[in-house]
């Protein structure tokens, strides 16, 4: 019970920081006006949509890692980590083609505003590259339970979305006047911390083993 507590406890954290921020991010847009938070949320929806692919990998990853951490097979778990990364890195890269080709369509399914409609299209290029950093940490952050490491994630993630994340995204938006767009600048520096810490980390988790050169 108290090893499935540790573990749950901190899995909970690390999605309740992420959707935190995400609510904080829609309540602060929406100080800019209603066409601001409906082209925000256009993009956050479409998003969102995209990512339960991410979130998807990320379990399957998870357990995957999780019965090779079972048979002390390193080796194994190092080969799927990387694997399933790239599957992640792969399929952002995707995303962020399919957001950014089709930026002034996707939101016509949403809202027929024209103001709306054109800064949705806008806001979707960032989204495009939100897309490649929001799989990855994800994918990683689940690769990571999967080896009983989520002391560390929860803390890079709550610095990422609170410390880094939100702070920076106010201070684009407000002090240098970008708006909506300088609140998905600061969620991108964010993600792409996030990112780029939990891969490292789990490599070096990996690596702990003398069974990996």
């Amino acid at each position: 019970m108290g090893e499935l507590l540790h573990i749950g406890t901190a899995s909970s954290l690390q999605l309740g920081m992420e959707a935190g921020a995400f609510a904080v991010s829609s309540i602060i847009i929406g100080t800019l006006g209603a066409v601001t938070l409906a082209a925000h949320q256009i993009a956050l929806s479409l998003a969102s949509f995209t990512f339960m692919v991410s979130m998807g990998l990320a379990q399957a990853g998870s357990i995957r890692v999780s019965n090779a951490y079972g048979r002390e097979d390193w080796p194994l778990i190092r080969v799927i980590g990387k694997s399933t990364i790239f599957t992640a890195l792969g399929y952002g890269i995707f995303c962020a083609i399919i957001f950014s080709v089709l930026r002034n369509v996707l939101p016509q399914f949403f809202n027929n505003d024209v103001e709306v409609v054109k800064l949705a299209g806008l806001l979707l290029l960032f989204a495009a590259v939100f897309q490649i950093s929001d799989s990855t940490q994800a994918i990683s952050a689940g690769l990571l339970r999967g080896i009983k490491d989520v002391k560390a994630p929860t803390i890079f993630i709550t610095i990422a979305y609170w410390v880094i994340g939100i702070p920076v995204g106010y201070l684009f938006a407000f002090h240098f006047d970008l708006g909506a767009p300088g609140i998905w600048l600061g969620l991108i520096t964010g993600l792409t911390f996030a990112s780029g810490f939990l891969i490292l980390r789990f490599r070096k988790m990996a690596r702990k083993s003398n069974l990996i050169p």
